[in-house]
């Protein structure tokens, strides 16, 4: 009887202890640097499409993975009262909240807010805020993005642990209209075997890092016209983005078609304007070639247009103001330049890379060097720029594959040692270093004043190849007068 109330008594005092050890577990509060929130998401979507003034609400976890108690010192709305979001949180409507305390391995949600007005065209087509958590001596954000205006949005579906970007695709054969526009958020992708066909007026807006992704065997044609360019541009409106770099990432097409095609666009203010690449990694022995013509590439914060063993047919194109190359083509490749201007007059930074960058080689992973044939003509164009060094012009081959290039009937600024301006096998009739005379270099208006070096000093029989280009960007005749002028515009008077 005694054994049996003792085993009583001794279980009874284990359960106390255990409950009274559970219930001090709850008052330790964790104030580990090293113990992070964490959240079921990172950035809140509001997808709905807007089609009336209203309101979308939206909720996300805020989670505790520490065993003990955190108290969060402050989660704030970095916009205040004046963003268009607010927030609930853990039942406590407020958009700045003090101490909140989430126990060890628990949670709390967060509800998110945002009234919109999707027809006011004075809105953004991306609004954002963040909300801030403080927690242990942490800062921590989560995004929010809503969408400001009615147009057509995509954001990333697919999340590559490869290196690749984060990204969705489009709907295959695909045809786009100016009907709206399209907000691109993410990479969007042109899948294997498929179409993007964007046609004249369409405007593309895309979020900061984001791109087109013309996948192995995908192609993309924009049909854009003279009175009617396709716009590609950051997602910004306000006035100071109007011109400002490196708001999105860039067009990335690579191997597998030979039906790219960019006829009349407007591509600005993104890290690369075009990068055709042959990626080894998709696969050896696919075609790969892109016609671009009467486009207009300007304020890249690194190339205008980057070839990787590429073929590219190029004509009527003014590529300006890139902080490293505006044309750069490695690793071998055909291309084909008739009647293009590059004027690279960058003015955000110091820059030291020549506007030009020819080579039939790359370097790869762990020191590889891969080298391909390269052909490269440049036709009836401009090459000029603002470098210190008055040179605008570098090309570097390896022995271990062809490597021509040539410029014919073209004003080049080129003062370089290692490049003979004699040289028959590389120039033929050029122009070496007289100022080509532009417009109004300021207001990137590439256009030829009277006296210009570059007026009559073409070819005719290099307009007249096929395709035959007669006519200058803008429309202007290049045959009704002695000569064709060099680069994309004939003389204005």
């Amino acid at each position: 009887m005694f054994k049996y109330f003792a085993s009583l008594v001794t279980t009874a005092f284990a359960i106390i202890f255990i409950m009274s050890q559970s219930a001090c577990r709850k008052d330790v509060l964790d104030t580990n640097p090293a113990s992070k929130l964490s959240f079921s998401v990172d950035t809140v979507y509001f997808d709905t499409v807007f089609v009336t003034f209203g309101s979308v609400t939206q909720r996300f976890k805020i989670y505790n993975n520490s065993k003990d108690k955190i108290k969060i010192s402050r989660i704030k709305l970095e916009g205040g009262s004046s963003s268009p979001f607010r927030l609930n949180i853990d039942g406590f409507p407020s958009d700045d909240l003090s101490d909140l305390e989430i126990e060890g391995e628990d949670s709390a949600f967060v509800f998110a807010e945002v009234t919109i007005d999707p027809n006011n065209q004075l809105n953004p087509f991306i609004v954002e805020d963040s909300i801030r958590f403080e927690a242990n001596g942490n800062i921590q954000h989560v995004k929010l993005l809503a969408y400001g205006r009615n147009a057509d949005f995509f954001r990333p579906t697919n999340f590559p642990t490869n290196g690749f970007p984060a990204f969705s695709v489009v709907d295959c054969n695909s045809t786009w209209t100016n009907e709206k526009p399209k907000v691109i958020i993410g990479y969007l992708a042109v899948d294997s075997a498929c179409t993007l066909t964007i046609e004249a007026g369409t405007e593309v807006y895309l979020y900061n890092n984001s791109g087109i992704w013309v996948y192995k065997q995908g192609t993309l044609i924009v049909n854009g016209t003279r009175e009617d360019s396709v716009v590609f541009q950051g997602v910004r409106k306000e006035s100071v983005y109007r011109e400002e770099s490196g708001q999105w990432d860039r067009i990335w097409i690579n191997q597998g078609s030979t039906g790219n095609l960019i006829n009349y666009a407007v591509i600005k203010n993104g890290n690369i304007g075009i990068q055709a690449e042959d990626v080894i990694e998709l696969g050896e022995g696919l075609p790969r070639q892109l016609t671009l013509s009467n486009t207009r590439i300007r304020n890249m914060t690194v190339f205008g247009l980057y070839g990787v063993n590429y073929r590219i047919n190029a004509y009527n194109n003014v590529i300006s103001n890139c902080g490293s190359h505006a044309l750069a083509l490695i690793n071998g490749g055909e291309y084909n330049f008739r009647h293009n201007t590059i004027a690279n007059y960058w003015g955000k930074s110091v820059r030291s890379d020549v506007s030009v960058y020819l080579s039939n080689a790359r370097q790869g992973a762990n020191n590889s060097v891969f080298v391909a044939d390269m052909n490269f003509r440049f036709r009836n164009g401009i090459v000029y720029g603002n470098l210190q060094s008055e040179n605008e012009l570098e090309a570097d081959g390896l022995p271990d594959a062809a490597f021509n290039w040539s410029f014919e009937n073209s004003l080049i600024r080129l003062n370089n040692d290692e490049i003979s301006q004699d040289d028959p096998s590389h120039f033929t009739n050029c122009i070496f270093n007289e100022n080509p005379e532009f417009k109004d270099t300021q207001a990137q208006n590439y256009g030829l004043e009277t006296g210009s070096p570059a007026r009559d000093a073409g070819s005719l029989d290099i307009v007249n190849e096929a395709p035959a280009i007669p006519e200058d960007i803008k429309g202007n005749s290049r045959i009704s007068d002695a000569a064709p002028d060099l680069g994309a515009l004939e003389y204005e008077p």
